[in-house]
């Protein structure tokens, strides 16, 4: 649907709350006629406001799979409301959260006319500012705006949020639009004070560069918690195993009650504001769903407070513990550590560390001076954010005794993220590589890729790769139609093409199937006498679950610490993979696929006489 002259708004919700009313009232103010709304193609039909306002053709529900990892849902659906912005014309777009408020601080009254004023920007960049709770305690259901509340001024790492010129890109992030430019003409791209920015286009360049990040004309205001029962509220939102825990929610409401800086206030916008909304209620169906949505608040309230109350207390304000009470009034002991934290915890036995960056988390465990393992979580992982999760083969390195540096990915990010690549060089830089006479990288899938991509900081290393990627640079493997958030990642940064970083290692094992196109292609990009595949026949994508399932997985690695692994050893071992049912389905359909139809039937006879000649 094209966007006209107008603004073409994307958003991502979980489910509309109170104040969503408000949040398209406000925009719609400044030029919004159309809100694009994802949300789990699940629930797309179970909220009657969203649906209401769709009938009113205000907004556009769009049904989408949502991760599982509700923290990736904004990167998700900007990429996605990216792709539409590519496909209109003739106005502006913008993606926001359902918590963030577009200010226009000049004399413009629309996002168009702001961006004439601009000096006819085509992509317009402005910070993200957080708004403090403002000592409002008590969840109020409805309206946020008209609550005053400090507003932290931004530093230069500053989130960002971009209108952009629709039709111009096809992909963006949730704060810049990315990917090639349709068209021939120079981008004209400014700051939140109409400065232009320069190239390249990124929140850590501009940052790196110390580009201030202007807001004379515009910013965002965020509004995470409009008072502390809200936190509460919105944290009931999301999946069960993902809500924070009390010290989290503790540490979230310190920082929100700590903020200072300028005032927030509507001003002379009031009134505007509020007709606004009068006529979106005044819409069928719209009152009666908006009651609804403030009674079920009120009733989640009622439901949770008596509970989180006590929860959240810090411990210095915590009732003291009765007289007479016996031990089992005592408070529940706090859970184990995990083991991997336990090892180098106060009370562990090793040195070690870790550091926790914004997407994702350093470990190291010091056990052997002589090795170090080094490993990068696989896509699985990056959805694992329980306490318990443990760093990628930790028991295999710890049963070795082994050093181990873990790399855990919180997001499907394939390491592209420049905080992460400066620390590792960092690591690299200080010695760290150094310290030890041999050491081995490894991972799977994504790991895999890290593996290979990052061998360059450690010359000299051996690096067992399962099932890698060389890159997802489009422009280097433009058959590669797999991973689609990982293609939408920044392969600009360094370390991006793996098959330049690996020349200095002293050897490279790669594991794949060579039936299986996508990862044999990338395989055959690995050049050099230091590279040494290892065929996985019917494993698919999967060779470490092929291997572990045929008690396979263990046994190699092993050799492969002990610098005993050959061609020669990999593949006497390889043949107990036929007994596996999963090699004899495989085959078959390998078998069948290529119009073998004769042998495909003789499969199962030799697999069962296989069985009993290993059973006997």
């Amino acid at each position: 649907m094209p966007a006209g002259s107008g603004l073409l708004l994307s958003t991502s919700l979980v489910r509309p709350t109170s104040a969503f009313v408000e949040w398209l009232a406000w925009h719609r103010m400044m030029g919004a006629h159309l809100v694009n709304v994802l949300i789990d193609r699940r629930q797309a039909a179970a909220h009657p406001l969203l649906s209401a306002l769709e009938t009113a053709g205000l907004v556009r529900i769009v049904p989408v799979g949502v991760d599982p990892d509700m923290k990736e849902e904004p990167h998700n659906s900007a990429l996605r409301a990216g792709a539409i912005e590519g496909e209109e014309s003739g106005g502006h777009g913008l993606f926001l959260g359902p918590d963030e408020y577009f200010r226009i601080h000049s004399t413009a009254r629309t996002i168009a006319s702001l961006m004439r004023g601009a000096g006819g920007a085509d992509v317009m960049s402005v910070p993200v500012c957080e708004g403090g709770t403002g000592g409002h305690e008590h969840h109020a259901p409805g309206p946020v705006l008209h609550m005053t509340r400090p507003v932290a001024v931004p530093g230069a790492g500053a989130a960002l949020r971009s209108v952009v010129r629709l039709g111009l890109f096809s992909s963006r992030t949730p704060e810049v639009p990315v990917g090639p430019v349709a068209g021939d003409a120079p981008v004209r791209w400014t700051d939140g004070s109409g400065t232009p920015l320069p190239a390249p286009q990124s929140r850590v360049a501009w940052a790196r560069a110390g580009h201030a990040p202007g807001m004379a004309r515009a910013s965002v205001l965020r509004i995470a918690a409009p008072a502390s029962e809200t936190l509460l509220l919105r944290a009931q939102h999301l999946p069960p195993k993902q809500r924070p825990g009390s010290e989290a929610l503790l540490a979230r409401l310190a920082d929100l009650a700590a903020i200072e800086g300028p005032e927030h206030a509507l001003g002379a916008r009031a009134a505007a504001l509020g007709a606004q909304i009068a006529e979106l209620m005044a819409l069928p169906g719209v009152a009666e769903a908006q009651a609804a949505i403030e009674a079920g608040e009120r009733e989640t309230l009622k439901q949770i407070l008596p509970a989180a109350e006590p929860a959240i207390l810090p411990a210095a304000e915590a009732p003291a513990r009765e007289a007479g009470a016996t031990d089992e009034d005592a408070p529940a002991p706090d859970p184990a550590l995990p083991e991997w934290f336990a090892e180098i915890h106060t009370g562990g036995d090793r040195q070690g560390f870790y550091t926790r960056l914004e997407h994702h988390a350093v470990m190291c465990i010091r056990r052997d001076p002589a090795r170090l393992v080094v490993t990068f979580d696989n896509l699985s992982n990056v959805n694992d954010l329980s306490p318990g999760r443990e760093p990628w083969a930790y028991r295999f390195v710890r049963e070795n005794g082994a050093s181990h540096l873990s790399v855990m990915a919180r997001r499907k990010d394939w390491y592209r993220c420049p905080q992460l690549i400066a620390y590792l060089e960092k690591l690299s830089g200080d010695g760290l590589f150094a310290e030890f006479g041999q050491i081995w990288l490894t991972g799977t899938s994504m790991g895999g890729f890290a593996a290979l991509a990052f061998a360059s900081l450690a010359p000299g290393a051996t690096v067992i790769a399962f099932n890698p990627q060389t890159t997802l640079d489009e422009t280097l493997v433009p058959w590669e139609e797999r991973f689609g958030m990982g293609r939408a990642r920044d392969w600009s940064l360094p370390y991006s093409d793996a098959a330049f970083e690996i020349d200095e290692v002293a050897r490279a094992f790669v594991l794949y199937d060579p039936f299986f196109a996508p990862d044999r292609r990338h395989v055959e990009r690995l050049e050099g006498d230091n590279v040494t595949p290892l065929k996985t026949w019917c494993s698919g994508h999967f060779s470490p679950v092929f291997l572990r399932r045929a008690n396979l997985l263990k046994p190699v690695m092993q050799h492969a610490l002990d610098g005993t692994l050959t061609p020669a050893v990999f593949y006497r071992l390889y043949r107990d993979r036929r007994l596996l049912p999963w090699y004899r389905k495989a085959l078959q359909a390998n078998l069948q696929e290529r119009g073998h139809e004769r042998l495909a039937r003789i499969v199962s006879p030799a697999f069962q006489k296989l069985r009993r000649e290993a059973a006997e």
